[in-house]
């Protein structure tokens, strides 16, 4: 039983993407902006099993040649930055949206600068992470300002982008911490408990599951709304 609950934690960020990719395939929900989401789901998807393989099947691959995983994290966080940044600001105004573009145009320079100079992509960035879990967080809170200033009948809350910008803000306000931290928490001489830094892994990989499952619910609330239309 332990041991199927390790492969389920341990390939949790693979087979947690498949809930919004089965939603996808098939219900095929449609709504303003959601083509975002169709580009990001398989890709999350993809990339997280490569992720994973590479990291569970390491042995195999000579230690000369041996690279690790982070370049697939660095790269899943790039993304996830610009196709819910492009998402969300589909809900916004125009001026704000315009903003929210501008804004992903000087990220995306700073992440071509920082791993080009400063630092290796190959190598988990805790700033890279940061500056987009406060660029993702933020845009949440744009969302969220937004839904409590409209003073329309529209109930918000049975909104499929409600859910999803909810659960989005939820993964990132705790990856933020556990991404901030992460070389102290792995790193013996400042963090004698190991076993501490593993759980808070746990932690991650339990919110990201969070996080897929309300994705794949909004999807398929904006499936329900196709049909109730």
């Amino acid at each position: 039983m332990n041991k199927i609950l390790m492969f389920l934690f341990d390939w949790s960020e693979v087979w947690a993407p498949l809930l919004p990719l089965i939603i996808l395939i098939v219900f095929k929900p449609a709504g303003r902006n959601i083509r975002w989401l169709y580009y990001y789901v398989p890709f999350a998807f993809i990339n997280n099993f490569i992720a994973i393989f590479v990291l569970e099947y390491a042995y195999l691959v000579p230690s000369s040649i041996r690279v690790g995983n982070n370049l697939f994290y660095n790269l899943h966080s790039f993304l996830m930055v610009i196709l819910f940044t492009l998402y969300i600001s589909g809900e916004l105004s125009k001026n704000k949206a315009k903003l929210l573009k501008l804004l992903l145009v000087v990220y995306s320079i700073f992440v071509l600068i920082n791993f080009s100079f400063f630092e290796s992509p190959i190598l988990l960035s805790t700033r890279h992470f940061t500056i987009g879990s406060v660029i993702l967080i933020s845009v949440c809170f744009l969302y969220f300002f937004r839904t409590i200033m409209d003073d329309s009948e529209k109930n918000w809350l049975n909104q499929p982008s409600f859910i999803i910008c909810s659960g989005l803000c939820l993964y990132e306000a705790i990856t933020f911490f556990i991404f901030l931290f992460i070389y102290p928490l792995f790193d013996r001489h400042v963090n004698s408990d190991i076993a501490f830094a593993i759980k808070m892994m746990y932690v991650y990989e339990g919110i990201f599951v969070v996080f897929c499952v309300t994705l794949a619910v909004g999807l398929y609330r904006y499936r329900q709304l196709k049909v109730n239309a």
